[in-house]
C-alpha cells in the first residue's frame, strides 16, 4: 500500500510544545555544525504553518510553510537542497529571503512516521549562497539527524500515548474514590484497560508494572520480564528488581518511604544488568502513584521501556562530535592522536585504542600512539608482518578487520599466541590506503571475546575516517615546512652568491658606495622572503615588514610606526620592502636620519573610498637638513616614484622640513598581489 501524500497529524504525538526539549535542541546543534550552517531547524507542519520545536541560530517559533524551502521537501518527500534561494522561483518570493535576514542557502530532509507519512522536516539555512550544497558526508550526515530526531519524536509518542492512558486511569481511580458504591465495577474496568495496555505495550516494546507498595510485590507484563532477561512470570519482588539495576545506578531507585510521601521521581533512567545474558541495558521507567480514599498513595503504575539503541546512537554522536572537536584544536600529531583514542576507548569499554602506522616494503607495523584502559598493558615499538601474516595481507586489500573471537576463525589459529602475548581476543582494525597501499591502521582491542554490533563498527568507521583526515593534514604541513626550509635555504645561497659577484666586479672600482648600496637592498629582499617563507608563502602583515626593514638598518628606534593591521601578498611584500628600504637609506644618507636630531614618522590608515577599502600611508621627515630635489634621476627615485605599480599611487614631496612620500592602493590588491 503506497503511504498517504496528506501529511501525519502532529497532535497524535501529543501538544506540540512537548517537543521543545533538549535532545531535539542537540538534533539542531549537531546539524548545524555539521553543515557548517548558522542555522537549523527541527519543524513540525501544523496546518499551513511550520512550527519550530527545536531551532539554533534563529528565535523565531513559526514560519509560514507558503514560498518555503521545507514545502518543497513536503511535496516530493524527498531531500532538497537549494543553492541560492533567490533563484528558485518559489523561495525567492519569501519575505525572509528577499527581504531581512537574506537567506540564500537551504538543504533539508524529511521526517517521516513510522506510518511513513511526512511530520516535517531537518533543514539549515545558511546566509551565503552554496554553488557546491552539501558534500556527501553532510548528506549523510543529516539524513542520520532526521531519523534520530523523528525517532526521539516517536518515543515522545509513545510516551504521550502511555500518559494519557494513565492519565485517564488516575481519573476513574479519583472517581471511584468520590463514588465508593461504584468501586468495584470501576476496578474492574480498569482490570480490563490494564490487560489492554498490556498487549499494547508488548507489540511496542513497551513493559507495564504496578507495585503494590504495602506488599512490596511488582505485577509485571511479560514485557517487562523479556526487557530485563527474566522468565515470564506475574509477580516480581522489590528486593529482584533492586538487584538487576547497575550497581553504579542503585542509588537512584527511590526507597519506600520516598514514594509514600510523594517525593520520589516518576521518571528515571538507569541502567540495568540482563538476568539471562548479564548485557548492560539502559532502561526509561516512568510511573504514576495511584492513592486510596484518603490520598496516600498505595501503589506506582508505569511503563518499562528500554532505550539502550537510542542512549548509544546519542553518545555515539556526542563521541563523533568530541573527536572533531580534539583533532581541530590539537597543537601537535600526538595530541590529535592521543585525545581521539582516548575518546574513542572509553566511549566503546575496550582495553586498548590506537594508531599504526605501516611500512609495507620494510613489512612492520610501528605503533606511533595509542590509549590503553587501567586493566590493560600498552603497546608500542614495530611488530613484523611475519607475526601476523594473515591479518597484514587482510588489511593490504584495504577491507576493514572484525574479529569478535580469536578462537573461532580456523584461519586466525597460526596467529593466536601473537595476538594474547598482547593480550588481545577480539579487535576492529581499519586500515588507512593512499593510492592503493596500506600505510597505517587504526586498531581497537578487547582482551575478551566481544560481539561488536552493526553500530559499533559503523562508528569505529566513522572516526577512523575523520583521524585519517586529520593524520593527512599534519603529514602535508610537515612535508611543506621541510619544503618551504629547503626553498628558503637555497634562495639565500644564490643571494649569497649574488652578492659574491657584485663584489668580485667592484673589487677595482674606487667608489665602493654603489656596491653598499646593492648590498643594502639584497639585505631588504631577504628580509621579505623570510617573513613570506614563515608564513608557507600566503602573505605577511606591513608591521612585521617594516620591523624586517629596519631593524637591520639600525633605526628602528629613530621611526615613529603606527597603523592597523594590514595584510600583503607576496608581490606586494617584495616591492613595499625594496621601497621602504629606500625611503630608510635616503633618510640617513641626506634626510633626517643623517643627523642626531632628526626623526621620521611613518603612518598608514585605511578608509573608504567609493565603497572599497584603500591604504594610505605617509613617510614624513622632519629635524634634519634641507631637502631639494634631486638633480637626476637614479634608480633609487625611479623606485619611489614607481611605488606600488599599476594598482597604486605614489606622490613625493621634498618640504622645507624634510622628504615627504604618500603612497596609496586599495587593500584588496595589497592582500592578492
Amino acid at each position: 500500500m503506497l503511504p498517504s501524500d496528506v501529511p501525519a497529524d502532529p497532535t497524535a504525538y501529543g501538544d506540540l510544545q512537548a517537543f521543545s526539549d533538549l535532545d531535539l535542541d542537540d538534533i539542531a546543534v549537531a546539524a548545524a555544525a555539521l553543515c557548517r550552517a548558522p542555522i537549523a531547524l527541527v519543524s513540525i507542519l501544523d496546518g499551513d504553518q511550520l512550527w519550530f520545536s527545536a531551532r539554533f541560530g534563529t528565535d523565531q517559533p513559526r514560519g509560514a510553510l507558503a514560498n518555503s524551502g521545507c514545502a518543497a521537501v513536503i511535496a516530493l518527500r524527498a531531500p532538497v537542497v537549494i543553492p541560492d534561494m533567490m533563484a528558485d522561483p518559489d523561495t525567492r518570493k519569501n519575505g525572509l529571503v528577499c527581504g531581512v535576514p537574506g537567506l540564500r542557502f537551504y538543504a533539508g530532509y524529511p521526517l517521516f512516521t513510522a506510518e511513513n507519512d511526512i511530520f516535517g522536516t531537518l533543514c539549515v539555512v545558511d546566509l551565503e549562497t552554496r554553488p557546491e550544497g552539501l558534500s556527501p558526508q553532510e548528506h549523510n550526515g543529516l539524513g542520520a539527524l532526521a531519523r534520530q530526531a523523528m525517532r526521539l519524536m516517536g518515543m515522545r509518542r509513545e510516551t504521550v500515548a502511555q500518559e494519557r492512558r494513565l492519565a485517564a486511569q488516575q481519573i476513574r481511580r479519583e472517581r471511584a474514590t468520590r463514588q465508593a458504591r461504584q468501586a468495584d465495577a470501576a476496578r474492574r474496568r480498569a482490570v480490563e484497560k490494564y490487560a489492554i495496555q498490556q498487549a499494547a505495550g508488548a507489540a511496542g516494546g513497551v513493559g507495564i508494572f504496578e507495585y503494590d507498595l504495602g506488599s512490596g510485590d511488582i505485577t509485571v507484563s511479560p514485557e517487562v520480564c523479556r526487557i530485563i532477561g527474566m522468565p515470564v512470570r506475574e509477580i516480581v519482588t522489590a528486593t529482584e528488581w533492586v538487584m538487576c539495576v547497575h550497581e553504579e545506578d542503585r542509588a537512584q531507585i527511590p526507597v519506600l518511604a520516598q514514594l509514600l510521601d510523594g517525593s520520589a521521581p516518576l521518571k528515571l533512567e538507569y541502567r540495568i544488568i540482563r538476568a539471562d545474558d548479564l548485557k548492560e541495558r539502559w532502561i526509561l521507567r516512568q510511573g504514576v502513584l495511584d492513592r486510596d480514599e484518603d490520598g496516600r498513595p498505595i501503589r506506582l503504575i508505569g511503563t518499562i521501556q528500554d532505550i539502550t539503541l537510542e542512549r548509544n546512537a546519542t553518545s555515539r554522536l556526542t563521541t563523533l562530535l568530541a573527536v572533531g572537536d580534539a583533532l581541530r584544536t590539537a597543537t601537535t600529531r600526538q595530541q590529535a592522536l592521543d585525545e581521539a583514542c582516548q575518546l574513542l576507548g572509553n566511549r566503546l569499554d575496550v582495553q586498548r585504542v590506537g594508531f599504526s602506522a605501516v611500512s609495507v616494503r620494510d613489512e612492520l607495523f610501528t605503533v606511533e600512539r595509542g590509549w590503553f584502559a587501567p586493566d590493560a598493558s600498552p603497546i608500542e615499538g614495530s611488530f613484523s608482518f611475519q607475526s601476523f601474516r594473515r591479518v597484514s595481507n587482510f588489511l593490504r586489500s584495504g577491507a576493514v578487520l572484525i574479529l569478535d573471537d580469536l578462537s573461532n576463525p580456523s584461519w586466525m589459529y597460526e596467529e593466536q599466541e601473537a595476538w594474547r602475548a598482547v593480550q588481545v581476543e577480539a579487535q576492529i582494525v581499519v586500515p588507512k590506503m593512499d593510492h592503493g597501499e596500506l600505510t597505517g591502521c587504526l586498531f581497537v582491542h578487547s582482551a575478551t571475546p566481544r560481539e561488536w554490533t552493526l553500530d559499533e563498527t559503523s562508528f569505529i568507521r566513522m572516526a577512523a575516517d575523520r583521524i585519517f583526515t586529520a593524520l593527512d593534514e599534519w603529514d602535508a604541513e610537515a612535508r611543506q615546512e621541510i619544503v618551504n626550509h629547503e626553498i628558503l635555504h637555497r634562495l639565500k645561497n644564490t643571494l649569497s652568491i649574488v652578492q659574491s659577484l657584485a663584489h668580485q666586479g667592484f673589487r677595482g672600482v674606487d667608489d665602493q658606495g654603489p656596491l653598499t648600496t646593492f648590498t643594502s637592498r639584497l639585505v631588504a629582499l631577504s628580509a621579505a622572503h623570510d617573513l613570506l617563507m614563515r608564513r608557507n608563502w600566503q602573505s605577511t602583515d606591513l608591521a612585521s615588514l617594516v620591523c624586517g626593514v629596519l631593524t637591520p638598518l639600525g633605526v628602528e628606534s629613530r621611526v615613529l610606526v603606527s597603523g592597523p593591521f594590514l595584510k600583503l601578498g607576496p608581490d606586494t611584500a617584495t616591492s613595499f620592502s625594496m621601497l621602504l628600504h629606500e625611503l630608510a637609506t635616503n633618510a640617513m644618507k641626506y634626510g633626517a636620519l643623517s643627523v642626531p636630531e632628526g626623526e621620521v614618522s611613518l603612518d598608514w590608515t585605511i578608509t573608504d573610498s567609493d565603497g572599497e577599502p584603500v591604504m594610505a600611508l605617509c613617510w614624513r621627515e622632519a629635524g634634519g637638513p634641507a631637502v631639494t630635489p634631486p638633480q637626476r634621476t637614479g634608480f633609487g627615485v625611479r623606485l619611489l616614484k614607481a611605488g606600488l605599480g599599476r594598482y597604486g599611487k605614489t606622490e613625493l614631496r621634498y618640504a622645507s622640513t624634510g622628504l615627504c612620500a604618500d603612497l596609496t592602493a586599495p587593500t584588496l590588491s595589497l592582500a592578492t598581489i
